[in-house]
């Protein structure tokens, strides 16, 4: 849900039960900590960062997401094994999205909390092996 899932519909899924998600795929590290920011100005409840690793700047996103404590994460398009050791020393869960079996797998012996089975309904953009 690249340039929608910002801060004001983050803020409104947590203000209404759910876990609202910054999807940080379009943003640049410091867009990425303006939107935590600002999301914590229309809530107090739970919201995570939704981070594509195939990004070429996750690793500075990984940073801003540490620094603003963010507590839950939610990665994709990649290894979570690239960022998880650092996430979860820091106390963060850590949810991949995956789209087959191999990929589940994967991402439990990484040392994910959870994954999201995600199949073609999900625009088209997992892969050769959607569920």
């Amino acid at each position: 849900m690249a340039w929608c899932s910002e801060a004001e519909l983050a803020a409104a899924v947590s203000e209404a039960g759910g876990l609202g998600l910054i999807g940080v795929s379009t943003m640049s590290a410091e867009q990425a900590r303006e939107q935590i920011k600002k999301t914590r100005t229309l809530t107090a409840k739970p919201v995570g960062v939704n981070l594509p690793l195939l990004k070429p700047d996750f690793r500075e996103i990984v940073e801003v997401i540490l620094k603003e404590e963010i507590k839950i994460v939610f990665t994709s398009a990649g290894n979570p094994q690239v960022v998880v050791p650092q996430l979860k020393k820091a106390g963060v869960i850590v949810v991949h999205v995956i789209s087959n079996v191999r990929q589940a797998r994967k991402a439990v012996d990484a040392g994910c909390d959870a994954v999201v089975a995600e199949g073609f309904e999900a625009g088209g953009h997992d892969g050769p092996d959607e569920l």
